[in-house]
């Protein structure tokens, strides 16, 4: 069954998709009147709705079954150092595939290029075609601080654990750190590529954050923040199904 985005001010009679998923419905996967399709509003809202009308321009949808997915129980802010714009497309899809709930991006001493030139409307669409490609009925929501290390730590003030990864830290690992903050929200700060400096490392620590090691290998932006959102995974789904 295929899967389509409905913004949540459309989830009202009639049901109809707007014109790029109408065209994806009608004209790529040839969907005819009768089929079933699931449709997601990225807020936690899912519905099985059957196709009554088919076109380029318009998709009629008539609902047979809607409900609302809960909120994850624990929550994941990955706080990402502006870096280059094609590692940035890549791993916003694998993020929203692995179900992070906001990605929050700042400008470190470190980072490269100009976050102003960063387009709301593309990273929209990239975040829908993920979610309906992994089912993930939760949208994460960009977030663009482009000030200093200061507006992350401001921004981070009400999130119960924060970590910082940092290559220089011996004592503390994220595997370790993940296990001792179980159930509660938690934002995980990665430096563009090049790192963290000192100065960084320092205001976090003072704001509360913990900094943690990944492991003994110096990891790329990407790959740092892959690993982030896997270990986040695991943890999220192991709680939830013992509950």
């Amino acid at each position: 069954m295929h899967t389509f985005y409905l913004p949540p001010e459309k989830w009202q009679k009639p049901y109809c998709l707007e014109p790029d998923e109408s065209h994806h419905l009608s004209r790529v996967l040839r969907i005819s009147p009768g089929q079933k399709g699931r449709v997601l509003d990225g807020r936690g809202k899912v519905g099985i709705f059957e196709v009554r009308v088919s076109s380029r321009k318009e998709a009629g949808l008539l609902p047979e079954n809607i409900w609302s997915e809960p909120e994850p129980q624990t929550r994941l802010h990955l706080a990402l150092g502006w870096n280059k714009s094609f590692r940035r497309s890549w791993l916003l899809e694998k993020a929203v595939e692995l179900g992070v709930w906001r990605l929050v991006f700042w400008t470190g001493k470190n980072s490269q290029g100009r976050m102003d030139n960063a387009s709301y409307e593309n990273w929209h669409k990239k975040i829908v075609a993920a979610a309906k490609q992994s089912r993930n009925p939760w949208f994460p929501e960009p977030v663009f601080l482009p000030g200093t290390v200061k507006d992350l730590t401001q921004y981070a003030r009400d999130i119960p654990v924060g970590i910082a990864l940092w290559e220089q830290e011996r004592e503390n690992d994220l595997m370790s750190l993940y296990q001792t903050s179980s159930g509660l929200d938690r934002m995980v700060v990665i430096g563009p590529e090049g790192g963290l400096t000192e100065d960084e490392i320092r205001a976090l620590m003072q704001a509360g954050f913990k900094p943690a090691a990944l492991g003994p290998r110096v990891l790329r932006w990407e790959t740092a923040a892959l690993s982030v959102l896997c270990l986040d995974m695991f943890f999220r789904h192991s709680k939830e199904g013992n509950n």
